[in-house]
């Protein structure tokens, strides 16, 4: 009781910062690139949350709530544009009440961090998120544990004002969105080919929400079209204008207004993703696909996904998750929400949901539920019905990849890849 006291004081305190007074940090990934993280700790942390954002995004835009009035869905009122990250209701704090110290870095070539070849949303190769991601969760392992980081240009003092003073490995759960969900699932499957998985990370939980795992607009990914054309076709263009933008878009249809949470946005550069990017991301959603037997068994998968999902396939998702074969799984469908759960109508619900699979893992070692369960929510009701091995969706297509109308072009395909993911 006391912990939980101390905690909310800590917590209204924050709320005196409107962006909940973050540590902000960086450190060095394994190219040179500077990266900038940020760490909403709270006292006897119960364990850790790793935030991982979507593309055109940053840790702060997609977790923390916008400043801004929605005054219908195509008008948008900023309180202030200096102050655009708020804490309170926030899935942030909403983490931050229930004990876990919350921590999110802005991906390469987004937000305020550096960018291959100094560009901005570009990217060598896709695993190289993957490996940032690694190296900034051992930081803060190592920084909780002994207070001292030391990896060639990583700085995350955090054991300067004790803030947590365990020395055990807290738990660590990963949560990431849109493309920041394709990235955790990425990151499984390297760690699963490695000798060492999951040394020094203590993954114990993989949150997957609107993951990239197919798009919409793209045909079957075992297709001739994809495998034949889409993607020769696409590294031929990479290859040879590997800077050039592909169009920017915003396809959201139940709540348009979303787009312009992105536009007013003052740190996130607004140019679309390069022909480089592109097909990094085709490449992704074909390894996502390769590699599910590298999924290790006992990290234990919730993946979160509405069948309304105009950017990231459904189908895709819930292929993925019927092939998977891993302990502990989960796939819940929402009915009513979009894409960027963390902002739509109902995202309280979804944080909700998050936290109680947590816990649930965590009182039971970890090992709770074992197989696999399908279960559908909604946005405006108050629980999820829960059926094993049940299907979502009638007549659902759960052939590998998901599969869409092989007719898609390839300018439909990558334009897709340019909007909010």
């Amino acid at each position: 009781m006391a912990d939980n006291a101390s905690r909310d004081e800590e917590i209204c305190l924050r709320r005196t910062r409107v962006d909940g007074a973050p540590k902000h940090d960086s450190f060095l990934n394994k190219d040179g690139l500077l990266l900038r993280s940020y760490g909403w700790l709270v006292k006897n942390a119960i364990g850790i949350i790793i935030l991982i954002h979507g593309i055109k995004a940053h840790a702060r835009l997609n977790f923390l709530k916008p400043n801004v009035e929605v005054v219908s869905n195509d008008k948008v009122i900023v309180k202030d544009e200096n102050n655009y990250y708020v804490y309170e209701d926030s899935w942030v704090e909403y983490f931050n009440k229930h004990g876990y110290s919350v921590f999110g870095l802005d991906l390469q070539g987004h937000g305020l961090s550096d960018g291959f070849e100094n560009l901005c949303h570009n990217v060598k190769e896709f695993d190289d998120f993957a490996y940032d991601v690694m190296q900034y969760i051992r930081n803060i392992q190592d920084s909780l544990n002994d207070g001292t980081v030391d990896d060639g240009g990583s700085s995350l003092p955090f054991g300067e004002d004790k803030i947590c003073e365990r020395r055990k490995p807290l738990p660590t759960y990963v949560v990431g969105l849109s493309l920041g969900g394709s990235i955790a699932l990425r990151m499984l499957q390297i760690l699963g080919k490695s000798q060492n998985e999951n040394t020094g990370l203590n993954i114990r939980g993989c949150i997957s929400i609107s993951p990239m795992i197919t798009v919409e607009k793209l045909p079957s990914k075992n297709s001739f079209l994809f495998q034949r054309v889409c993607l020769p076709l696409s590294k031929f263009i990479a290859d040879r204008i590997p800077t050039v933008r592909l169009i920017a878009m915003y396809p959201y249809k139940m709540y348009p207004y979303i787009k312009y949470f992105i536009e007013y946005d003052k740190i996130q550069p607004k140019q679309a993703i390069t022909c480089r990017f592109g097909y990094e991301l085709l490449k992704a959603i074909d390894n996502l696909d390769n590699d599910i037997k590298y999924m290790p068994k006992n990290i234990p998968v919730l993946i979160i996904h509405s069948k309304k999902d105009i950017l990231c396939y459904y189908e895709g998702s819930l292929s993925f998750y019927n092939r998977l074969d891993v302990k502990n799984k989960e796939m819940h469908t929402l009915v009513d929400m979009e894409h960027i759960l963390t902002w739509e109508p109902g995202n309280e619900r979804v944080s909700k949901k998050i936290v109680e699979w947590i816990m649930g893992l965590s009182s039971e070692g970890g090992a709770a539920s074992e197989g696999g369960s399908i279960s559908e929510g909604s946005s405006t009701s108050e629980g999820s019905s829960t059926s094993e091995g049940s299907s979502t969706s009638e007549g659902s297509n759960t052939s590998e990849g998901g599969s869409t109308s092989e007719g898609s072009s390839t300018s439909e395909m990558v334009s897709m890849g340019s909007a909010s993911l």
